[in-house]
């Protein structure tokens, strides 16, 4: 009863606008002066010991690195490259958003960034090209999900860290998952772009295709650097973010030219800001799990889900359905960290690989991005395309039908998530 007492209270202050930290913070609080006699000094203890890990430093590292890839012209160069190579084909410039996406969400981890920065290239150029704009801002909305899912990926790193898994090995299990979300979203977006007359933009000229990889040759070597510095051992996942903030900036400043020495402060104090709200809702997780924890509710979790439900997969479909309904109205980092130590747990007990089970909360957290009213790439799109949501909304069906069946997929088969971690 008192659990349940808990959870309501932060979702009562949580809907009246509180914001998702304080509303942990003020959740524990309430407890702790109401249910129990502990001094309140604990919440600060819990939230210190939440963050005071070396490997969540990689979290605002790669806040850093995607911010600096964004004003350094690093995206301008990927979508070049990738409308040379691909935008000839019909729907050619929807193929160019979705594998631009994907190159970029490569180096950030992060959707909003890489809808941003692919959005303020695409977006216009697809317009241009006689597309739709409310269908451009939609598209760029989805293919923003690749941010927290390809590696590296902040919720990846977030969730190793709450479930106790390698870091290095977590990234790697959303790299399948993400190639084939891209591919199905490529799919879809071809299908409504022959069916709408959208046709290809120029001829495939060999050359130019030479010529615009040459110039994005340094951006593309980013998630090389990235991934291979951590999967050869050079670096920790920490390590390698730091190195992606240092070479974004070298690359930004001095190859392309674009990140101006006056531009460096605001786009550091823009990524600082980000990153300290994601470190302070991973603290006020600490403290609100640490209450859950002690009032027993994640055991109690997995024996609900015991008694109801006794097959796995329908258990991770149930678990999809509850972190569907919970991105409508949470943004994914919060989301995590309050599901996966309550959930963990209940995963564990029927046997599930933790690797897959992260796997499938990522990707299902990630459609939560684009699912209103909170979707933040929607809002993102929204501005960058200069489009109200409620018009790119009715766009979304189709793509969130793809989303949908690569979550399925992710759920029916384990392989997807764990083969390559455990070569």
């Amino acid at each position: 009863m008192t659990g349940s007492i808990i959870i309501i209270s932060f979702f009562v202050l949580m809907f009246v606008g509180i914001p998702v930290a304080v509303s942990l913070c003020l959740a524990a609080l309430f407890y702790m002066t109401v249910f129990v006699d502990i001094p309140p000094i604990i919440i600060a203890q819990q939230m210190l010991a939440g963050i005071d890990k070396f490997t969540l430093m990689a979290v605002p590292f790669f806040v850093v690195a995607g911010s600096l890839m964004e004003f350094g012209g690093i995206s301008k160069r990927i979508v070049n490259f990738a409308k040379a190579l691909v935008g000839s084909l019909p729907g050619g410039m929807a193929i160019v958003t979705v594998i631009s996406s994907m190159i970029f969400a490569a180096m950030t981890g992060a959707g909003a960034a890489t809808t941003a920065a692919v959005g303020g290239t695409m977006i216009p150029a697809m317009t241009d090209e006689n597309y739709d704009e409310d269908f451009a801002c939609a598209l760029q909305a989805a293919a923003g999900i690749f941010g927290p899912l390809i590696p590296p990926s902040i919720l990846m790193v977030l969730y190793a860290v709450t479930a106790g898994l390698s870091v290095g090995d977590m990234l790697l299990s959303g790299l399948v998952p993400g190639l084939l979300m891209g591919l199905l979203m490529i799919i879809v977006a071809v299908w409504i772009c022959v069916k709408r007359g959208y046709k290809g933009s120029g001829k495939f000229h060999l050359p130019t295709v030479v010529k615009t990889f040459l110039d994005a040759f340094w951006a593309l070597l980013t998630p090389l650097i990235i991934l291979g510095g951590i999967y050869s051992g050079k670096f920790t996942p920490t390590e390698s973010a730091a190195v992606a903030c240092f070479y974004s900036l070298i690359i930004g400043v001095f190859v392309y030219k674009e990140l101006k020495i006056s531009d460096i402060c605001p786009v550091l104090y823009k990524s600082f800001k980000g990153a300290a709200g994601i470190m302070m809702i991973v603290g006020a997780t600490q403290a609100f799990g640490w209450v859950l924890t002690r009032e027993g509710i994640p055991q109690a979790v997995a024996n609900g889900f015991k008694s109801m439900i006794s097959n796995p997969i329908l258990f991770m479909f149930a678990v999809c359905a509850m972190l569907l309904v919970a991105g409508c109205f949470i943004d994914a980092v919060p989301a995590l960290m309050i599901f996966a130590p309550i959930l963990c747990p209940a995963a564990s007990s029927y046997g599930i690989d933790l690797m897959q089970f992260g796997a499938v909360m990522v990707v299902t957290l990630c459609i939560g991005l684009v699912t209103p009213p909170v979707g933040i790439n929607l809002f993102v799109a929204s501005s960058v395309g200069n489009r109200p949501v409620h018009k790119i909304i009715p766009q979304l069906p189709a793509f969130l039908i793809a989303m949908f069946a690569g979550m399925a997929f992710v759920v029916l088969v384990p392989g997807l998530s764990t083969y390559l971690p455990n070569l």
